[in-house]
């Protein structure tokens, strides 16, 4: 009985505190409201009267508008202090320490703080906390430094929180007259359960302690019938939960890290260039016509790379919320558009170009797929030499349409295709960014890909060629027009 006593005095008391812990958070956040407040309504007053700056008076008239003729909660006390520790303004009389008024000011040096005296911080704000018993009732202290018409004053408030202290006392003497009531009768019962009882107990506060500090691959070793094992189970399952929700956290802030440093790297290249070369334009006053265009085709192309990289961006970051146009579209027509684009492009390149395809109806958004098609083909251009072809393919298979562009450039290693879908990653940079490419283009083909429903998978070896894959599902129409051409 005496353990269940302590655990209930203790429990008793971690209640108690944790209630001090919130009232003194609520009450810091009332403070931090009410400064907030006070500075908006001087910055109000400053400007209505057209003056530079308030005259203390000034303020104190402003404070004495806010705290008479708002509805304050009533348990709530404030007051302002000049540095001197003068009180200046408050809307019912108080009696305080000086030593939080010593603290707020830094002269705190030689002042021991009592228990109960606490010191917090809130952005740039530091906070200062007491409790005190005045006037036979507790009250909670906060007090801060606050700045107004760059004058110096120290802003305090009051709560009572004696009611906290009520029902604690009042809870503790009625824990003991039940425990000393109770303790004959149980004593002998809480022996023999004690030792049953306390040894999952002390695995689910040990286990449970350790989640709580941040380890959350521990796991609750507890399997009974009662409620003891489903608690436990529920924690486990709840273990599991966080655990995940933590590493999947965790890797989107990777990645967010990740992405802008890529972006910032991107971007501060081309910006270098040009305005390196702009200076030197801008200094050198005897350029010749041919140093002239050889500089000013640096910052052209830069500048072309720098648009690239912020319209492939901002494609990526809006595709998918805008309005999309899906209809059924003859792969046949499809293809003859895509060669009819692409076909000048690969004879300016010497690339041989051949394009071949079954004919079905697939239901897609035809600019966006065709731009997915355009950026595939564009990297296989940038990936081959002349006279390396390049092969656009349609094929059905099942009740899917398959899209295959096959190339025999420098391909890609195992640990390239893991990454080459993410953001900014490319291959080969200095040949990317000399073919004027930002890395972006394979993850907006995903992104498209998953739009349509479609799947995307990479093929590649290094120095022998790569072949991207588009499984995307026929159109119902599609199928029903094959099946009576069949028929």
């Amino acid at each position: 009985m005496l353990a269940v006593s302590t655990i209930g005095i203790l429990l008793l008391k971690n209640d108690f505190n944790t209630s001090i812990d919130m009232q003194t958070k609520n009450a810091i956040s009332e403070h931090s409201y009410m400064v907030s407040n006070i500075s908006n309504k001087i910055v109000a007053a400053r400007l209505q009267s057209n003056s530079i700056l308030l005259t203390t008076s000034q303020i104190l008239g402003v404070l004495g508008t806010i705290f008479e003729d708002s509805k304050i909660n009533p348990t709530t006390i404030v007051a302002l202090f000049n540095k001197n520790h003068r009180v200046l303004y408050n809307n019912v009389p108080i009696s305080l320490d000086v030593a939080i008024l010593d603290r707020v000011m830094g002269n705190d040096q030689e002042i021991s703080k009592n228990e109960g005296d606490t010191d917090s911080s809130s952005g740039n704000n530091i906070y200062y906390t007491q409790i005190l018993k005045i006037d036979k009732r507790m009250r909670l202290i906060v007090a801060s430094p606050i700045v107004l018409e760059k004058q110096n004053f120290i802003f305090v408030t009051s709560t009572d929180i004696s009611n906290i202290y009520t029902s604690y006392n009042s809870q503790i003497r009625y824990t003991k007259y039940m425990c000393i009531s109770l303790s004959l009768v149980c004593a002998i019962i809480l022996l023999t359960l004690s030792k049953l009882l306390l040894r999952p107990l002390a695995n689910l506060n040990r286990t449970t302690a350790a989640i709580a500090t941040g380890d959350y691959s521990q796991r609750i070793s507890i399997y009974t019938d009662d409620e003891l094992g489903e608690l436990s189970k529920n924690m486990n399952i709840m273990a599991n939960a966080v655990e995940e929700n933590v590493c999947q956290l965790k890797e989107v802030a990777d990645n967010r890290k990740t992405f802008i440093n890529n972006l910032s790297h991107e971007m501060k290249t081309p910006l270098t260039s040009i305005l390196g070369f702009a200076d030197i334009i801008r200094i050198k006053r005897n350029l010749s016509e041919e140093e002239l265009y050889d500089y000013s085709n640096i910052i052209f192309d830069e500048a072309t790379r720098l648009k690239n990289l912020s319209g492939k961006l901002m494609e990526l970051i809006t595709i998918g919320e805008t309005n999309l146009d899906f209809t059924d579209i003859d792969t046949a027509d499809l293809f003859s558009q895509i060669e009819l684009v692409m076909k000048p492009i690969m004879e300016s390149a010497s690339i041989p170009f051949t394009v071949s395809c079954d004919v079905c109806r697939i239901h897609i958004d035809l600019e966006l797929f065709k731009s997915m098609i355009f950026n595939l083909l564009d990297n296989a251009i940038k990936a081959s030499e002349k006279d390396s072809p390049i092969c656009l393919t349609g094929r059905k298979k099942q009740d899917h349409f398959e899209f295959l562009i096959m190339d025999k450039g420098i391909g890609m290693s195992e640990d390239d295709i893991s990454k080459v879908t993410e953001p900014f990653y490319m291959v080969d940079k200095a040949r990317s960014r000399k073919a004027g490419g930002a890395g972006l283009g394979l993850a907006l083909c995903v992104s498209i890909a998953e739009i349509h429903g479609a799947s995307f998978h990479i093929a590649s070896k290094l120095n022998e060629g790569t072949t991207v894959t588009i499984s995307i599902p026929i159109s119902e129409k599609g199928v029903e027009k094959n099946e009576t051409q069949d028929k």
